[in-house]
């Protein structure tokens, strides 16, 4: 089997270019559960706060300095249920 053949066979389903950023991310779990998360907005490759976000939450951004996208460290996960 030649590797340019591999997956043209229609066997596994091509994911549309529009859907690749549409799933749910361990942030929005953490947040359907009850707890608030905060994420950093410091590049994880370069350092620099420059950064622009992805995703809504927040984990997932793109730097303006170094111009690669990363996840979000997370830096605070506490709980928003009083009891």
């Amino acid at each position: 089997m030649s590797n340019s053949n591999m997956f043209t066979t229609g066997i596994f389903p091509q994911t549309e270019l529009q859907d690749a950023y549409q799933f749910n991310t361990f942030s929005q779990y953490i947040n359907n559960n009850g707890l608030a998360t905060k994420f950093s907005p410091n590049c994880i490759f370069c350092s620099s706060n420059d950064t622009r976000v992805l995703l809504n939450d927040g984990s997932f951004r793109q730097c303006n300095t170094c111009k690669k996208q990363f996840k979000s460290k997370i830096i605070a996960a506490l709980s928003s249920n009083k009891v």
